[in-house]
């Protein structure tokens, strides 16, 4: 992998992702069932993704790590949850609050952690040796994704870079 950004800068922008997505989602006209398309997520469809990859991907890999060094990181193929779950028959606002409760606890394990902790690896079944600061990145761009994503389905146009916000 490149150079990364700091532990401390990619926390921060954790942090800033969730004040922004409550931030964007709590106005009273956002349309949770909207889609662009057929085949495309709505923002309940988002929201449930967030709270479901948070919680069952980025805290067990991190956790994952912490506890077994080089233990196995088993790729994830959670967009197909979307279905499987029927993310669009639930309730957008409780998922996003269950995100937000998530990515606090993600914080909560994650802001402590010591300089060492963070160059802990673990195996990706995709990636391979991955650092803890590496799995930091990876949440930090699937944020980043979410986030366009996210301005898109608000707006019901193109999507705006998240730099602007975060």
């Amino acid at each position: 992998m490149q150079t990364l950004p700091s532990v401390p800068i990619l926390l921060e922008k954790l942090q800033d992702f969730a004040t922004a997505v409550a931030t964007s989602l709590q106005e009273p006209e956002v349309d949770w069932g909207w889609r662009p398309a057929p085949q495309e997520w709505s923002l309940t469809e988002v929201a449930c993704h967030l709270r479901d990859v948070e919680g069952e991907v980025h805290q067990i890999r991190f956790r994952t790590v912490l506890e077994k060094e080089n233990a196995f990181l088993a790729g994830v193929s959670s967009n197909e949850w979307a279905d499987l779950r029927q993310y669009q028959t639930q309730d957008g606002v409780s998922a996003l609050h269950a995100f937000l409760q998530a990515r606090t606890d993600t914080l909560a394990l994650l802001k402590p952690l010591t300089a060492s902790d963070w160059q802990r690896k673990g195996s990706h079944s995709y990636l391979g040796p991955t650092s803890m600061h590496e799995l930091l990145t990876l949440v930090v761009k699937h944020d980043q994704i979410h986030w366009e994503q996210i301005m898109m389905l608000r707006r019901k146009d193109a999507p705006k870079a998240v730099s602007d916000l975060m």
